[in-house]
């Protein structure tokens, strides 16, 4: 009787300890999703108002320091989140679409 109370007891530490790892994995790539989308929105709206698409550049990159100068010239963009990001290594690689020289995709690569 005290062997399958032990081992109930162990069955359900052992669940519990799984349920709280996999919502914490959850957790954390729902705020690692959040910050890149983030960025991401921020450096295409940088691009777009800030960098010349006649460059001769394939991929431009638009950083955290780059995004946050602009917020002290009078942009809003919402940086929350990133304040322990590496300023020049938190960055948006922006693709450029020359025949109307917007913005095509970005690739956030976040070094918080």
């Amino acid at each position: 009787m005290k062997k399958k109370i032990v081992i109930i007891i162990l069955l359900v530490i052992i669940t519990v300890t799984i349920v709280g790892v996999i919502l914490f994995v959850q957790n954390n790539e729902t705020k690692k999703h959040n910050l890149e989308k983030k960025m991401e929105t921020a450096s295409r709206d940088y691009f777009e108002k800030y960098v010349s698409a006649n460059d001769s550049v394939n991929v431009y990159s638009v950083t955290l320091e780059d995004l946050e100068k602009a917020n002290k010239n009078g942009e809003e963009y919402d940086l929350e989140g990133l304040e322990k990001c590496d300023k020049t290594k938190t960055l948006a690689n922006i693709t450029i679409n020359y025949q109307n020289g917007k913005a095509k995709k970005a690739q956030v690569e976040l070094k918080c």
